[in-house]
Protein backbone atom coordinates (compact mmCIF):
# COMPACT_ATOMS: atom_id res chain seq x y z
CA UNK A 1 0.00 0.00 0.00
CA UNK A 2 1.31 3.40 -1.07
CA UNK A 3 2.31 5.79 1.83
CA UNK A 4 2.50 9.42 2.48
CA UNK A 5 6.27 10.60 2.43
CA UNK A 6 6.68 13.37 5.24
CA UNK A 7 8.12 17.01 4.27
CA UNK A 8 11.44 15.71 6.09
CA UNK A 9 11.89 12.79 4.19
CA UNK A 10 13.62 12.45 0.96
CA UNK A 11 11.01 12.12 -1.97
CA UNK A 12 11.35 10.10 -5.24
CA UNK A 13 12.27 11.88 -8.11
CA UNK A 14 10.20 12.90 -11.12
CA UNK A 15 11.43 12.54 -14.64
CA UNK A 16 10.52 16.21 -15.57
CA UNK A 17 12.36 19.22 -14.07
CA UNK A 18 9.44 21.41 -14.24
CA UNK A 19 7.49 18.94 -12.12
CA UNK A 20 10.53 18.09 -9.90
CA UNK A 21 10.75 22.03 -8.89
CA UNK A 22 7.12 21.68 -8.22
CA UNK A 23 7.57 18.53 -5.41
CA UNK A 24 10.59 20.33 -4.09
CA UNK A 25 8.64 23.49 -3.69
CA UNK A 26 5.28 21.59 -1.95
CA UNK A 27 7.75 19.62 0.51
CA UNK A 28 9.30 23.10 1.33
CA UNK A 29 6.17 24.26 2.29
CA UNK A 30 5.22 21.02 4.48
CA UNK A 31 3.29 19.57 2.12
CA UNK A 32 2.93 15.26 1.72
CA UNK A 33 3.54 12.92 -1.40
CA UNK A 34 2.20 9.48 -2.16
CA UNK A 35 3.29 7.42 -5.15
CA UNK A 36 0.58 6.40 -7.10
CA UNK A 37 0.94 4.11 -10.66
CA UNK A 38 0.20 4.48 -14.48
CA UNK A 39 -0.70 8.05 -16.13
CA UNK A 40 -0.69 9.34 -12.80
CA UNK A 41 2.58 9.79 -10.98
CA UNK A 42 1.76 11.08 -7.52
CA UNK A 43 -0.54 12.89 -5.32
CA UNK A 44 0.54 15.67 -3.27
CA UNK A 45 -1.80 17.39 -0.18
CA UNK A 46 -0.63 20.40 2.16
CA UNK A 47 -2.18 17.94 5.07
CA UNK A 48 -4.19 14.84 4.28
CA UNK A 49 -5.63 14.65 7.67
CA UNK A 50 -7.56 17.26 7.13
CA UNK A 51 -11.30 17.15 5.83
CA UNK A 52 -10.53 19.60 2.22
CA UNK A 53 -6.84 19.54 1.95
CA UNK A 54 -5.00 21.51 -0.88
CA UNK A 55 -4.06 18.15 -3.35
CA UNK A 56 -2.70 18.08 -7.07
CA UNK A 57 -2.58 15.24 -9.01
CA UNK A 58 0.90 14.58 -10.22
CA UNK A 59 1.22 13.03 -13.96
CA UNK A 60 3.60 11.04 -15.78
CA UNK A 61 3.67 12.39 -18.87
CA UNK A 62 1.36 14.83 -20.79
CA UNK A 63 1.87 17.48 -23.60
CA UNK A 64 0.73 20.13 -20.94
CA UNK A 65 3.17 18.85 -18.12
CA UNK A 66 4.70 22.00 -17.85
CA UNK A 67 1.44 24.28 -17.79
CA UNK A 68 0.22 21.81 -15.23
CA UNK A 69 3.60 21.77 -12.86
CA UNK A 70 3.25 25.78 -12.39
CA UNK A 71 -0.75 26.37 -12.11
CA UNK A 72 0.45 23.21 -9.47
CA UNK A 73 2.91 25.86 -7.93
CA UNK A 74 0.51 28.84 -7.62
CA UNK A 75 -1.85 26.12 -5.74
CA UNK A 76 1.08 25.63 -3.34
CA UNK A 77 1.81 29.27 -2.72
CA UNK A 78 -1.88 30.15 -2.36
CA UNK A 79 -2.38 27.17 0.50
CA UNK A 80 -3.38 29.01 3.90
CA UNK A 81 -3.89 25.64 5.50
CA UNK A 82 0.03 25.25 6.90
CA UNK A 83 0.05 29.19 7.92
CA UNK A 84 -1.10 28.25 11.27
CA UNK A 85 2.30 25.74 12.11
CA UNK A 86 4.92 27.55 10.21
CA UNK A 87 6.53 27.81 13.24
CA UNK A 88 6.47 24.14 14.34
CA UNK A 89 7.17 22.86 10.69
CA UNK A 90 10.37 24.82 10.84
CA UNK A 91 10.79 23.51 13.77
CA UNK A 92 10.83 19.66 12.55
CA UNK A 93 12.35 19.98 9.06
CA UNK A 94 15.37 21.90 11.05
CA UNK A 95 15.69 18.86 13.24
CA UNK A 96 15.40 16.34 10.24
CA UNK A 97 18.15 18.61 8.92
CA UNK A 98 20.40 18.20 11.63
CA UNK A 99 19.54 14.70 11.94
CA UNK A 100 20.69 14.05 8.69
CA UNK A 101 23.98 16.19 9.84
CA UNK A 102 24.33 14.04 12.69
CA UNK A 103 23.92 10.84 10.80
CA UNK A 104 27.28 12.34 7.91
CA UNK A 105 29.18 12.95 10.96
CA UNK A 106 28.64 9.82 12.67
CA UNK A 107 30.18 7.94 9.42
CA UNK A 108 32.57 10.19 9.23
CA UNK A 109 34.20 9.85 12.58
CA UNK A 110 33.75 6.26 11.78
CA UNK A 111 35.64 6.61 8.98
CA UNK A 112 38.70 8.26 10.52
CA UNK A 113 38.38 6.07 13.49
CA UNK A 114 38.71 3.26 10.86
CA UNK A 115 41.77 4.71 9.31
CA UNK A 116 43.15 5.34 12.52
CA UNK A 117 42.95 1.60 13.35
CA UNK A 118 44.52 0.69 10.06
CA UNK A 119 47.41 2.99 10.66
CA UNK A 120 47.62 1.39 14.08
CA UNK A 121 47.67 -2.39 12.43
CA UNK A 122 50.27 -1.47 9.91
CA UNK A 123 52.48 0.20 12.68
CA UNK A 124 52.25 -2.84 14.78
CA UNK A 125 52.97 -5.79 11.80
CA UNK A 126 55.85 -3.68 11.20
CA UNK A 127 56.97 -3.86 14.39
CA UNK A 128 56.00 -7.61 14.50
CA UNK A 129 58.03 -8.10 11.59
CA UNK A 130 61.45 -6.58 13.27
CA UNK A 131 60.55 -7.72 16.72
CA UNK A 132 60.84 -11.88 16.12
CA UNK A 133 60.09 -12.61 20.38
CA UNK A 134 57.41 -10.41 20.56
CA UNK A 135 55.95 -11.39 16.54
CA UNK A 136 53.10 -13.44 18.36
CA UNK A 137 51.41 -11.01 20.71
CA UNK A 138 52.14 -7.77 18.47
CA UNK A 139 50.34 -9.86 15.55
CA UNK A 140 47.19 -10.49 17.98
CA UNK A 141 46.93 -6.75 18.83
CA UNK A 142 47.49 -6.04 15.04
CA UNK A 143 44.87 -8.30 14.17
CA UNK A 144 42.46 -7.00 17.23
CA UNK A 145 42.94 -3.64 15.82
CA UNK A 146 42.20 -4.72 11.71
CA UNK A 147 38.90 -6.31 12.95
CA UNK A 148 38.06 -2.85 15.01
CA UNK A 149 39.17 -0.78 11.78
CA UNK A 150 36.08 -3.20 9.72
CA UNK A 151 33.28 -2.85 12.63
CA UNK A 152 34.16 0.98 12.82
CA UNK A 153 34.20 0.92 8.27
CA UNK A 154 30.71 -1.07 8.87
CA UNK A 155 28.96 1.04 11.45
CA UNK A 156 30.29 4.04 9.07
CA UNK A 157 28.13 2.15 6.42
CA UNK A 158 25.42 1.94 8.35
CA UNK A 159 25.15 5.66 9.87
CA UNK A 160 25.07 7.04 6.29
CA UNK A 161 21.92 8.37 4.70
CA UNK A 162 20.36 7.32 1.63
CA UNK A 163 22.09 8.32 -1.35
CA UNK A 164 25.31 8.90 0.37
CA UNK A 165 28.22 6.57 -0.84
CA UNK A 166 31.27 5.96 0.31
CA UNK A 167 34.47 3.62 -1.16
CA UNK A 168 35.49 0.78 0.87
CA UNK A 169 38.00 1.31 2.58
CA UNK A 170 37.26 5.28 2.23
CA UNK A 171 39.34 8.66 1.18
CA UNK A 172 40.14 11.35 3.30
CA UNK A 173 38.38 12.88 0.32
CA UNK A 174 35.34 11.27 0.55
CA UNK A 175 35.12 11.87 4.33
CA UNK A 176 35.73 15.42 3.48
CA UNK A 177 32.38 15.34 1.31
CA UNK A 178 30.52 13.73 3.79
CA UNK A 179 31.51 16.70 6.21
CA UNK A 180 30.93 19.09 3.53
CA UNK A 181 27.58 17.73 3.08
CA UNK A 182 26.51 17.79 6.60
CA UNK A 183 27.86 21.24 6.73
CA UNK A 184 25.43 21.87 4.37
CA UNK A 185 22.24 20.41 6.36
CA UNK A 186 23.71 22.40 9.20
CA UNK A 187 23.61 25.75 7.40
CA UNK A 188 20.16 24.52 6.43
CA UNK A 189 18.27 24.20 10.02
CA UNK A 190 20.63 27.27 10.90
CA UNK A 191 18.50 29.61 8.43
CA UNK A 192 14.86 27.83 9.69
CA UNK A 193 15.61 28.59 13.50
CA UNK A 194 16.86 31.96 12.60
CA UNK A 195 13.73 32.71 10.51
CA UNK A 196 11.17 31.45 13.51
CA UNK A 197 9.48 34.15 16.03
CA UNK A 198 11.63 35.59 19.23
CA UNK A 199 11.62 32.98 21.72
CA UNK A 200 12.26 29.97 23.39
CA UNK A 201 10.84 27.27 21.07
CA UNK A 202 13.80 27.31 19.24
CA UNK A 203 16.60 27.58 21.30
CA UNK A 204 17.32 23.75 22.41
CA UNK A 205 17.50 23.20 18.58
CA UNK A 206 19.99 26.27 18.16
CA UNK A 207 22.43 24.68 21.37
CA UNK A 208 21.68 21.62 18.88
CA UNK A 209 23.17 23.18 15.79
CA UNK A 210 25.79 24.62 17.84
CA UNK A 211 26.79 21.53 19.44
CA UNK A 212 26.95 19.26 15.84
CA UNK A 213 28.47 22.01 13.75
CA UNK A 214 31.71 21.71 16.96
CA UNK A 215 31.43 18.53 16.40
CA UNK A 216 32.24 19.14 12.56
CA UNK A 217 34.76 20.94 13.14
CA UNK A 218 36.57 18.44 14.96
CA UNK A 219 35.99 16.10 12.43
CA UNK A 220 37.55 18.28 9.66
CA UNK A 221 40.41 19.33 11.58
CA UNK A 222 40.80 15.82 12.09
CA UNK A 223 40.98 14.85 7.99
CA UNK A 224 43.54 17.89 7.76
CA UNK A 225 46.40 16.41 10.25
CA UNK A 226 45.26 12.47 9.18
Amino acid sequence: MSRWYQPDEDWPKHSRPWWRETLELARSAGWRLKRLDGHSWGRIACNPDLDKPCKILIFSTGANGESAARDARKTVARCDHQAEDHGERNLLRAAGLLEQAERLLDAADRCLRAADKRAEAEELLNSAASAVTEAEKLLEQAVASEKGSQELLLDAFAALPAGSQLGCPPTTQEVRVLIVEAEAHIDESQQLVDDLPKGPSGQPLQNRIQQVRARMDDLLGRTESG
